[in-house]
C-alpha cells in the first residue's frame, strides 16, 4: 500500500480534524515497515477500518443554569474499536472541545489500551463544557442531562466511561447515579468512582505515578536512576499532581508547574508541603500559578511562557496536547535535556517528534507512559466484579506490574541497532500487531 496516498485521502475525507489526522499520520509511519511486511493488512483492509470508528455519537445537552435560563452544550462519545473487549476511555469537559480532538483521543485509547495487554476496545467522549465558575448544581444537572443522551448505549460489556480533563469523581458520580436510576443497575460502567462507593484507590494520582514507573525501568536500563535528577513538568492537574508526588518519593527534583497564565520556576525544588499548596490552590484559583511564586519567596514567576526554555534533565508535558512545537524542542535541546516523557496525550508536534529522534534525546509516546491511568481502570472493574477492596499497597504493586510490562513490550518491538529503543515504534507496533490480529480473527465486521 502507497501511505502516502493512503494519508492524503484520509485528510481530503477528514479536512476539518487536524488533530486527528496528526494522530493517523504518526502512528502509521512508525509501523509502515510491519504493514509493508504483511500483505494481509491489504487484503483485509486494515487501515481503511482502523481509521474509520465503529460509531460516532454527537448530540446536544440541554441543561439549567442557576438563573433559570437553559443552557445548550454539544456532546461526543467516539466508540471507535472494540475489537479487544468493551469500549473504554474517558470524559472531558473543555470549552474548546472538538469532534476531531475526541476522534484523536478515541484514535489513542485503542492502541494504549492496546498496549496494557488487557481486555479493552477504546473510545473518547467529552462535551464543550466548563465545569470552572460553575455551581454544584449547575454541574450536577449539566452530568445528568449529558447521561440521558447516553446511557442506553453504556454498560460494563459494551462501552465503559472514565475521568479525564475537567472529569473528577464529581462529575462520574452524577453521571453514575443518573446511569443507576436509568437502568436499575449498580455495575463497572463507570471508572473514576469515589473509593468510598466503588472506586479504587490511588486513581487520582494513577495517571502520573504511571509514567514515572515507565522512566524508572527506562532509566534502570541504562544503569541510570531518578535520584537527583531535574525535572520539567507543565500543568498542575492529577497527572502533574501524582508525577510530582512520586517523583519526588524517588529522589528527583521537580523545579517547574505551569497554568493557562504561566509558569512557575522553584530551583529549591517542590516538596510535599508545596505540593499540598499546589492541590488548595487548583481548588481555588481557576487554575492560575501565579500565587505559588508569592506563597514560595525565591521561585520565579513567567507569565504566559510554557516551561519548556528551564534547564533539565527530564521533560515530562502533563497539560494538554500540542504543547511542544519546534521551538520547544529547540529549546529542550539547547538545555541539554535528555528524556522527554509524554504524560498528556500526544504533547508533542510530529515536527518535534522528528527533532528529538534525530538529535538521540530519548522520546517516550503518551500512550506508552500513560497507561497507569487505564491500568488502575482496569483494576477498578477486576474490584467491582468481584465485590473486593484491595489496599493501596496491592493497586500500587499491580500498576507497576502494568507500566513493567507496558516498557518490555516497546523494547521488543522498537529495539535498533546499537542497543537502542524507538520507544515511539515500539509502542505504536506492539500495539497494532494486537489490534489487527483480533480484527482479521474476527472477520469482517
Amino acid at each position: 500500500m502507497n501511505l502516502d496516498k493512503f494519508l492524503i485521502n484520509l485528510q481530503r475525507v477528514n479536512s476539518n480534524e487536524p488533530e486527528f489526522i496528526q494522530s493517523v499520520r504518526i502512528f502509521l509511519t512508525s509501523v509502515q515497515e510491519w504493514i509493508s511486511d504483511d500483505y494481509r493488512l491489504n487484503n483485509a483492509a486494515i487501515l481503511e477500518r482502523l481509521t474509520e470508528p465503529d460509531r460516532v455519537i454527537m448530540f446536544k445537552v440541554p441543561w439549567l443554569n442557576d438563573e433559570g435560563k437553559v443552557v445548550v452544550n454539544r456532546g461526543y462519545r467516539v466508540q471507535y474499536n472494540n475489537a479487544l473487549g468493551p469500549y473504554k476511555g474517558g470524559l472531558r469537559f473543555h470549552p474548546a472541545l472538538t469532534l476531531g480532538t475526541v476522534k484523536m483521543l478515541a484514535f489513542e485509547q485503542v492502541f494504549k489500551n492496546s498496549l496494557t495487554s488487557l481486555p479493552l476496545g477504546g473510545a473518547m467522549g467529552g462535551a464543550n463544557f466548563d465545569p470552572k465558575g460553575k455551581s454544584e448544581n449547575e454541574i450536577m444537572r449539566f452530568c445528568q442531562s449529558y447521561l440521558l443522551q447516553l446511557w442506553d448505549v453504556l454498560g460494563d460489556d459494551i462501552d465503559i466511561l472514565g475521568g479525564d480533563i475537567g472529569v473528577g469523581s464529581r462529575e462520574i458520580g452524577f453521571m453514575f447515579g443518573m446511569f443507576k436510576k436509568l437502568s436499575h443497575r449498580h455495575n463497572g460502567t463507570f471508572t473514576g468512582k469515589s473509593p468510598d462507593w466503588g472506586g479504587t484507590k490511588l486513581k487520582a494520582e494513577s495517571h502520573g505515578y504511571g509514567v514515572i514507573y515507565f522512566l524508572k525501568s527506562l532509566l534502570k536500563r541504562y544503569d541510570d536512576s531518578l535520584d537527583g535528577k531535574i525535572i520539567a513538568i507543565s500543568g498542575f492537574g492529577n497527572m502533574a499532581y501524582g508525577v510530582i508526588k512520586k517523583a519526588i518519593a524517588l529522589g528527583a527534583k521537580v523545579v517547574t508547574v505551569s497554568g493557562p497564565d504561566g509558569y512557575v520556576y522553584d530551583p529549591q525544588g517542590i516538596d510535599e508541603r508545596k505540593l499540598e499548596y499546589l492541590l488548595e490552590l487548583r481548588a481555588t484559583s481557576q487554575d492560575l500559578i501565579r500565587p505559588y511564586s508569592i506563597e514560595y519567596p525565591g521561585t520565579m514567576y513567567y507569565e504566559g511562557k510554557k516551561p519548556w526554555e528551564v534547564s533539565c534533565d527530564i521533560a515530562i508535558p502533563c497539560a494538554i496536547q500540542n504543547e511542544i512545537g519546534i521551538n520547544e524542542a529547540e529549546s529542550l535541546l539547547k538545555n541539554k535535556c535528555g528524556y522527554l516523557i509524554e504524560g498528556a496525550d500526544q504533547s508533542c508536534l510530529q515536527e518535534a517528534v522528528e527533532l528529538f529522534t534525530s538529535q538521540g534525546l530519548v522520546y517516550v509516546p503518551s500512550k506508552a507512559a500513560n497507561v497507569g491511568g487505564v491500568g488502575i481502570s482496569s483494576l477498578e472493574l477486576a474490584q467491582n466484579n468481584m465485590k473486593v477492596n484491595w489496599s493501596e499497597s496491592e493497586i500500587d504493586s499491580r500498576l507497576q506490574d502494568i507500566m513493567e510490562r507496558t516498557y518490555q513490550l516497546c523494547c521488543k518491538y522498537g529495539s535498533k541497532p546499537g542497543g537502542q529503543t524507538d520507544y515511539l515504534k515500539g509502542a505504536n507496533t506492539a500495539a497494532f500487531q494486537r489490534v489487527t490480529e483480533a480484527m482479521m480473527d474476527q472477520g469482517v465486521i
